[in-house]
């Protein structure tokens, strides 16, 4: 049988004239409590405002008066203020009566908590998360407060309030389409887009700004994320067209295209001295002349295909500079995504000379480990995925013998190559996931949250403290709650537009796996 009650009280309810107590009483099965959440007192004569409210009780304030009761209600509280209670007893409330069922009960048969609340806070707060599936009062208590039913009897709307409202639902709207159309295009072409920084850059800020039209068309406000998402945009935009137009100062006679060519000019010369030391006796190894002749020259070979690919190339490239000075001017994380593709661009090179000595160190690797199982006597079952005994004849063992010795002699040559260029790649990807960090912390800038977690503002409050606040044995106990403002951490956090994810920590022992193999390294 149910023992237990609590009845949460807007804390200034002792303000409030006599009248009747709106809200809502929920019974929770798990805890066998029933639970009095009392919003806020209507007049007695304003039966308008009583059609959009649930009637639980009657609030008679600190005038003598007889118990109030409505039998039309299953549940109800007549509850007053103590009349001899001094000034700073102003929570000092008294519970006259109360039905349960429609059915009057004795207030001393029942353990009675009263929780006086602040209801500003539950109203603004957008960080106070629920703490457990079952039982937890304040989350409940907070969501019926921010419904938007009960939220027109708290905050009475002027008719000018309705129309500022109207006014900037439909100015979101005006960006709204445009930016839902480009997200569209953006969608079918991602499959060629997904090949670019900047492509996959664009259809992320096309998505963000999507969620944060729809965001703020649905609250008809500004919300936490989405004021920070502004301020961060904002912030972004005024950041790149001032570096844009600092470089333009500086590059004002010279073509960006050339200035890449001339960039790229210092890589390949950079590149084939690299090789052309590696032919020799790189740190006073000799190497096989044979497999390092042809792998030097194979590379030197691609690099000057790629060199006058680029050249060739260069009208074209001023066009596209003249397409990315526009898209810079969007913000300093379009820079940055431009800044990627250009090193990319640049780089593409030295990254098929890493794929290739990659690929040849690692067939050769995987070449000996499966041949040195030969002369153990065993092999690889790839069906049931282990190491089986294998009985081999003695031309399979001569054969094996003398493909062993052909690729464990020419293991050093492709080991050079593989670890001078996969320390290139391992410098390149590094940059490149800088990059890519700087322009993900760039888009989630959290100056909004900051002045506002600064500044103690009730969004940002996530923590529920309570005090007691009297404990008599012949009236209910009374627990003053407040709401503690969260973490930085956790505010940060809770301000990342749901769109944008984090990116996933560095598994380092994958990529020291993939280079002791010869497996590829993808960008960080």
């Amino acid at each position: 049988m149910m023992k237990s009650i609590l009845i949460f009280l807007p804390n200034r309810l002792y303000k409030e004239k006599a009248g009747y107590m709106f809200g809502k009483v929920v019974y929770d099965d798990s805890t066998e409590v029933k639970k009095f959440y009392i919003i806020g007192v209507c007049k007695i004569n304003n039966f308008e405002t009583m059609k959009y409210t649930n009637i639980i009780g009657y609030y008679s304030g600190t005038e003598e008066k007889q118990e109030h009761i409505d039998k039309k209600y299953l549940d109800w509280l007549d509850i007053c203020l103590n009349p001899i209670s001094s000034k700073d007893n102003i929570y000092d409330y008294i519970l006259k009566s109360i039905i349960l069922n429609n059915k009057k009960i004795s207030i001393l048969h029942y353990h009675i908590v009263i929780i006086i609340y602040d209801q500003l806070v539950f109203k603004e707060t957008e960080l106070f998360a629920q703490k457990a599936i079952y039982g937890d009062h304040f989350y409940e208590l907070m969501k019926i407060i921010q419904d938007k039913q009960v939220e027109k009897e708290i905050q009475k709307k002027e008719k000018y309030i309705y129309i500022k409202e109207i006014i900037f639902v439909y100015h979101m709207f005006l960006y709204f389409y445009p930016i839902l159309f480009l997200n569209k295009i953006t969608n079918k072409l991602l499959p060629i887009l997904r090949y670019s920084f900047l492509g996959l850059h664009v259809n992320g800020w096309l998505e963000n700004a999507k969620w944060m039209l729809i965001t703020i068309i649905k609250n008809k406000k500004f919300t936490l994320k989405t004021g920070n998402y502004v301020f961060a945009l904002i912030i972004d935009m005024l950041l790149g067209i001032s570096i844009l137009q600092l470089l333009l100062y500086y590059f004002e006679y010279t073509s960006p295209s050339q200035i890449l060519l001339n960039n790229a000019e210092k890589v390949v010369t950079f590149l084939k001295d690299l090789i052309n030391w590696l032919m020799g006796v790189p740190a006073g190894l000799k190497l096989n002349h044979a497999l390092n002749n042809m792998l030097g020259k194979f590379f030197l070979y691609h690099i000057h295909m790629w060199w006058t690919f680029l050249i060739f190339m260069k009208p074209v490239m001023d066009f596209t500079f003249e397409v990315l000075v526009l898209f810079g001017r969007l913000g300093i994380t379009f820079q940055i995504a431009i800044a990627a593709d250009l090193l990319a661009l640049v780089s593409f090179h030295a990254y098929c000379i890493y794929v290739y000595a990659a690929r040849l160190f690692n067939i050769q690797l995987k070449g000996i480990t499966a041949l040195f199982r030969l002369f153990l006597g065993k092999k690889k079952n790839p069906l049931r995925k282990r190491i089986d005994s294998c009985q081999y004849q003695p031309d399979q063992l001569f054969v094996g013998t003398l493909l062993f010795t052909i690729l464990l002699f020419l293991m050093p040559t492709t080991w050079v190559y593989y670890v001078v260029f996969t320390m290139l790649r391992l410098a390149l990807i590094s940059f490149g996931g800088l990059l890519t960090r700087m322009k993900f912390y760039l888009q989630v800038m959290p100056v909004y949250a900051f002045f506002k977690w600064l500044f103690h503002s009730y969004s940002t409050c996530s923590t529920v403290n309570i005090k007691i606040y009297s404990h008599r044995t012949e009236r209910p106990i009374i627990l003053i709650m407040t709401l503690v403002i969260a973490s930085w951490n956790y505010t940060w956090n809770k301000c990342i537009p749901d769109t944008i994810i984090y990116h996933p920590p560095i598994e380092w022992n994958k990529i020291i796996n993939n280079i002791i193999w010869g497996e590829l390294l993808y960008p960080l």
